[in-house]
């Protein structure tokens, strides 16, 4: 199986070699951003977010947003050019495979002119199809990445909302019990 995956790394050219280590960082990044949203996710159902006052709870809920939140966040355009790039890049891959076609098509030797179309068009189809392999299931991972990076920003969002109006509502009734005591 291995020589297989070396044959094919082979047929390939430099532009597949370029798209396995694209590849590479891309599901890496990829994996690690999802793990670091599922770590933000579980800190944000464990956390509580409680202060002394309005102002300092609110600056907690910010902390922690720009902490953790926006460590994803920063991550998911870079995700996205990666992404982009795979497909681009197996095209370079088939304007190369075609430029050796052609070349075997212009040479005069009897012999040699088929393998080097059979080995431009190899190419081409070999990184175009790697292009397209990286590319659509990263472009569905995204979508549900940044799906989710909505959600856990809206359950922040939430979770403010809801402690600024206990804090509102314990405010108010220390300051009733406060006008209700004895002087």
């Amino acid at each position: 199986m291995f020589s297989e995956f070396q044959q094919v790394l082979n047929q390939g050219g430099p532009i597949l070699w370029a798209l396995v280590l694209l590849g590479v960082g891309l599901y890496t990044i990829l994996a690690s951003t999802w793990l670091g949203l599922w770590k933000v996710k579980f800190e944000l159902d464990q956390h509580h977010f409680v202060g002394e006052g309005k102002r300092q709870t609110a600056s907690q809920f910010a902390v922690f947003e720009l902490d953790r939140l926006a460590w994803v966040e920063r991550r998911i355009p870079f995700i996205g050019v990666l992404a982009g790039a795979a497909p681009l890049t197996g095209l370079l891959g088939t304007v190369s495979g075609m430029l050796v076609t052609f070349s075997g098509l212009a040479t005069s030797n009897a012999a040699t002119p088929i393998d080097k179309i059979s080995m431009g068009i190899s190419e081409a189809l070999i990184t175009t199809q790697a292009g397209l392999l990286l590319a659509i299931p990263a472009a569905f991972l995204l979508a549900i990445l940044r799906s989710q990076t909505k959600t856990a920003h809206s359950i922040l969002q939430q979770k403010l909302h809801q402690v600024m109006v206990e804090e509102t509502a314990r405010e108010a009734v220390v300051s009733t019990d406060f006008s209700h005591s004895p002087a």
